[in-house]
């Protein structure tokens, strides 16, 4: 088993999860004191503890598959794919990491180095080298991660030039092991590709994310002209959020930007926006989690997640 990037530390603190059961602090203290024989001035709890007493709580946890797509770069589509699954592990998820993207730099976030660990990635999987269950690295109690590479490179040319149903390529992996998990979060290239289509299909929600300016925009309405196309070409029943990133207040851009989402969009739209901070330029990068320090990030990402999981819990 290799572990989760340490910097990632996914135990909830107990203030944040008594928001999130909608309990007293010292109500939960007093629970979880009960029920683990833990002291009564714990301060946080492992994703596996959270998911335990949530679950004796009533709480629900409905699996969902969740692709991030943009046909621009530098939307935060990884960062926000990174983020909004580790939350939901926080939360008591538990969340497989798909990474489809052959830079692979949701790989590398959680620790995965490609270039120094040899591990099958999903090209060895359509080529019938391995199988799904042996893509699969387990990082946490909560977290597993398919990794990525530079052979993924290809996997658009193989799917092609092969001879089976390429558009199910995906899905029918991941419904082999989608019992197994709450949330499977599927990082994709910046491309409208023949693997985008077979994420899209094994998608129950595509989110989309758009930053304040004209390119990303144009990018926004070329990516759902063609999810369109593919939910009507495989009689398909997902659905898409437009999460909007990079959003500056201050800026008569931005404003002007989220009220034309807002007014096209309607319920795609998601109530929160990401906002603007250095914390979300650096979080890919420095594989450092936004959730334990005190940001704009982190409460956005938080929302996000929420609202996203909603009925992850009842």
């Amino acid at each position: 088993m290799s572990t989760i990037n340490p910097k990632m530390n996914l135990e909830l603190p107990i203030q944040e999860l008594a928001i999130f059961l909608k309990m007293e602090v010292l109500e939960l203290q007093k629970l979880i004191h009960e029920k683990f024989q833990l002291p009564l001035k714990t301060q946080k709890l492992s994703p596996g503890l959270v998911r335990e007493l949530a679950l004796s709580l009533g709480h629900v946890y409905s699996p969902k598959i969740i692709s991030f797509q943009m046909l621009k770069g530098g939307v935060a589509k990884t960062t926000s794919a990174l983020n909004i699954g580790i939350r939901a592990a926080m939360y008591g998820a538990k969340v497989l990491f798909v990474d489809l993207d052959q830079q692979a730099n949701l790989s590398f976030a959680l620790g995965h180095n490609p270039d120094e660990v040899d591990h099958p990635v999903w090209l060895d999987l359509i080529e019938k080298k391995s199988t799904v269950e042996e893509l699969i690295i387990s990082l946490d109690e909560n977290v597993d991660l398919i990794p990525s590479g530079l052979n993924n490179s290809v996997l658009d040319r193989v799917l092609l030039n092969s001879n089976r149903n390429w558009a199910q390529s995906v899905k029918v992996p991941l419904d082999q092991i989608r019992a197994n998990y709450d949330l499977i979060v599927i990082d994709t290239a910046p491309a409208l590709s023949a693997v985008n289509t077979a994420v899209t299909v094994a998608s129950d929600l595509v989110v989309l994310p758009v930053n304040p300016d004209r390119f990303s925009w144009m990018g926004l309405q070329k990516n759902i002209e063609e999810l369109s196309e593919i939910k009507k070409d495989f009689n398909l029943g997902f659905d898409y959020k437009v999460l909007f990133t990079r959003f500056d207040a201050r800026e008569k851009l931005s404003q002007d930007f989220m009220a034309k989402a807002q007014a096209q969009f309607g319920r795609r739209f998601m109530g929160t926006a990401i906002r603007t901070c250095s914390e979300i330029k650096n979080s890919v990068r420095s594989t450092k989690s936004l959730f334990h320090g005190r940001s704009t990030a982190k409460q956005d990402y938080d929302s996000a997640s929420q609202e996203l999981l909603g009925d992850l819990h009842v």
